[in-house]
């Protein structure tokens, strides 16, 4: 009995011996095992524009909202895509190209044809101004070709004078409304309030609510001044109530 179990613990030991090198081989082989990479899956958000048609005969396009140049024209019925908004205006291209603005006012959520277009529509901002009765032409230095007529002009609030004028250009007539504020005579500030293709649009400018501001506000006559604000300030001081 003994003798056996000499024999077994012999052999156990034994086993063990020769066990010891593999395990710890395959111990070492599991240390140096690289972790399994994870792949991150990049969420992309598409956000789509929102598309609409030119509900006008023709439209303007702006390099920038409000005071912007114009660099292009719309027609009836066109469909553009809403990229970014700012007040009443639209930016139709995407990013990376030149930037371009309309006038929401006159687009349609729905699709426009000739054939639904509403002419003379009471939604739309009044087409006729009282300010085309005593037009008179103001003659600016440097630009000659330009034909600009003060429409009208009132006393404004804080000493300054109220003038509108209308700019006749290849596509029609445009409205500005400035405050300029002078001094014995002599204009020595002014800012746009307004502007638009009819005077409806020209009074729902939003830069209209800031009439009331002070003086300090408006932008100091001087050598930056452009050609065309320096000459209606001007006119403005000198000539009389229309």
């Amino acid at each position: 009995m003994l003798k056996t179990q000499s024999i077994f613990v012999t052999l156990t030991a034994g086993l063990s011996l020769l066990a010891t090198p593999a395990l710890a081989q395959e111990n070492t082989d599991i240390e140096t095992l690289k972790p399994t990479e994870t792949r991150k899956k990049r969420v992309v958000r598409v956000v789509e524009a929102i598309p609409m048609w030119v509900d006008a005969e023709k439209l303007r396009v702006r390099d920038n909202p409000y005071a912007g140049d114009v660099v292009g024209m719309l027609r009836l019925g066109q469909k553009v895509k809403v990229m970014e908004t700012a007040d009443n205006w639209i930016r139709i291209s995407s990013k990376g190209k030149p930037t371009r603005w309309v006038n929401s006012d006159f687009l349609s959520k729905n699709r426009v044809t000739w054939s639904t277009y509403e002419f003379g529509s009471l939604n739309r901002p009044a087409q006729n101004t009282p300010y085309d009765v005593d037009l008179k032409r103001i003659k600016i230095k440097d630009l000659k070709d330009m034909k600009v007529y003060a429409a009208h002009i009132k006393a404004g609030p804080k000493e300054g004078r109220v003038v509108i004028t209308r700019h006749d250009f290849r596509f029609g007539p445009y409205y500005e409304k400035r405050i300029v504020h002078c001094g014995e005579d002599v204009a020595t500030h002014v800012r746009m309030l307004g502007e638009g293709y009819n005077y409806g649009m020209m009074e729902s400018d939003p830069r209209n609510t800031e009439i009331t501001e002070p003086a300090t506000q408006d932008s100091a006559i001087g050598e930056n001044t452009t050609a065309l604000n320096r000459g209606i300030a001007e006119f403005t001081c000198k000539a009389k109530d229309i």
